[in-house]
């Protein structure tokens, strides 16, 4: 699952997919400038709760879904 979020001139990829063992959840959080932020989740609870975390974090900082 992909979402592109928006803030002024700036572009934000957030990104969820299974882990190559299909074990676990990958949150990988890609900036304008190409840096990314990876994440490993094993469990989809917690993936769930980090994710509402991370969108309202998002929202709070000015950030829209593309």
């Amino acid at each position: 699952m992909i979402w592109v979020f928006d803030r002024g001139s700036e572009k934000l990829k957030y990104e969820i997919s299974r882990d190559a063992r299909g074990r676990g959840y990958v949150l990988v959080v890609t900036s304008s400038d190409g840096q990314k932020h990876v994440e490993r989740i094993d469990q989809p609870t917690a993936l769930i709760e980090r994710t509402v975390i991370q969108m309202r974090q998002l929202r709070d900082d000015g950030w829209k879904v593309g």
